[in-house]
């Protein structure tokens, strides 16, 4: 009973701490928060060129005070504040047993939506409405419920489009409410950001039906789409991409046949299934064509970042990024252990900045984790299978012997 209670405090323990063992990973760097008082805040970090270089993108991990910290990762954006509000057009608006108003919302620019609907009245009221979103008065594709009220000074006010690109809005309400709609909010989307780099497109290895362009990528720079430039304006080719995998194997992270028309822009945009960081090569196959004249060759790299919570268990918070593991497992997070959606948007994070890639000191493969581990598990595997062989032959040795003794 003593021993049961002892692996129970020493489990407990275990849990609560749950440090890193950071000797499996070969580069860190440390996490700078921008401001004197982070406890209880959401933390913005974004990730920079160095990390992609170096990481195998699942052995990221986020510790403080050497205790790993939940993180959720995404693509990062450049948030837009722009805002504007217009007048909307009733179109039509019935007043029976129940009270029906359609309206069209102005022509949005390219890249904006309707956020929030603005609803008043002049009496006090409660209502459940059905809200219809649709690109015109026939058809409406989304529905949603939603409950609106005016107490004296206290009113509900507003109906969440959700960001919708639809014009046409069709509300049904209860009879006696009375309601207007003096305004429409329409916003700016956020910007995925990305960083590029363009490279020089070398001379061609002309082969049977294809032609091939190798690209050493010195500086290693990270990517995971290309976008190609070619003097022809329309065209249809099969293109595979290859990388080098650790430096070591040729892997084809591309394959497929790709077309473009003048009318879809400069560029045609290649997706790559794994991030590359490495030399790469293009092969386009031209069959019976005429070979197409490469012009311009960039790669693409979405910005990421990691957002976790603070808190206020101790006074020194040094937060450290570790990674350079390609055999370790990707994080399982419990989700509420770290910024959702909600939190999001209830508070804005205060922003972090990485410092300059070091090396590890304490970095070396330990026994229990891979690789050691997995060349550990091979060898105990066939030293079993030896000794179960050796077993069996002396077995049979042995009854070979009585079988001799017994003539």
């Amino acid at each position: 009973m003593q021993i049961y209670s002892l692996i129970t405090i020493l489990f407990s323990v275990a849990m609560i701490a749950r440090p890193l063992p950071i000797e499996n990973f070969k580069y860190k760097k440390e996490i700078t928060i921008q401001t004197k008082n982070p406890s209880n805040q959401i933390v913005r970090v974004l990730l920079d060129d160095e990390f992609y270089k170096h990481s195998y993108y699942a052995d990221l991990r986020v510790t403080k005070n050497g205790e790993i910290v939940p993180y959720k990762i995404q693509n990062a954006e450049e948030i837009s504040k722009y805002t504007e509000k217009l007048k909307p057009e009733l179109l039509f608006t019935k007043k029976d047993d129940l009270e029906v108003y359609v309206l069209e919302l102005p022509k949005l620019p390219e890249g904006m939506s309707y956020s929030k609907l603005t609803v008043s009245s002049a009496f006090d009221y409660e209502t459940s409405i059905t809200l219809k979103l649709g690109d015109n008065p026939d058809t409406f594709f989304e529905t949603k419920n939603v409950f609106l009220y005016k107490y004296g000074s206290q009113t509900s006010g507003e109906i969440d489009l959700g960001n919708t690109k639809y014009r046409y809005v069709r509300l049904e309400a209860e009879n006696g409410s009375n309601l207007k709609f003096p305004s429409v909010t329409r916003i700016k989307g956020n910007k995925n950001l990305y960083f590029e780099k363009v490279h020089p497109v070398p001379n061609p290895n002309l082969e049977e039906n294809s032609v091939l362009f190798s690209f050493p990528n010195e500086n290693q720079s990270s990517f995971q789409s290309l976008k190609l430039s070619f003097e022809e304006k329309n065209w249809e080719r099969t293109i595979t991409v290859r990388a080098k995998i650790n430096k070591k194997e040729w892997d084809t992270v591309f394959q497929g046949t790709m077309n473009h028309r003048e009318n879809e822009g400069t560029y045609t945009e290649i997706p790559i299934s794994s991030p590359v960081n490495s030399e790469f090569t293009i092969e386009i196959n031209d069959g019976e064509n005429e070979t197409l004249h490469l012009k311009e060759v960039i790669t693409v790299q979405p910005l990421e970042e990691i957002l976790f919570f603070t808190d206020t268990d101790s006074e020194v918070q040094n937060y450290v990024l570790y990674y350079g593991n390609p055999y370790q497992w990707t994080a399982n997070f419990d989700p509420y252990t770290y910024p959702s959606s909600d939190d999001l948007r209830e508070k804005t994070p205060i922003e972090a900045k990485l410092g300059k890639e070091m090396e590890n000191p304490e970095f070396g493969y330990s026994l229990i984790y891979p690789p050691i581990s997995g060349y550990l598990t091979t060898i105990l595997f066939y030293l079993g299978i030896f000794t179960l062989l050796f077993f069996i032959f002396s077995i049979l040795k042995s009854k070979r012997l009585v079988a001799k003794e017994s003539v």
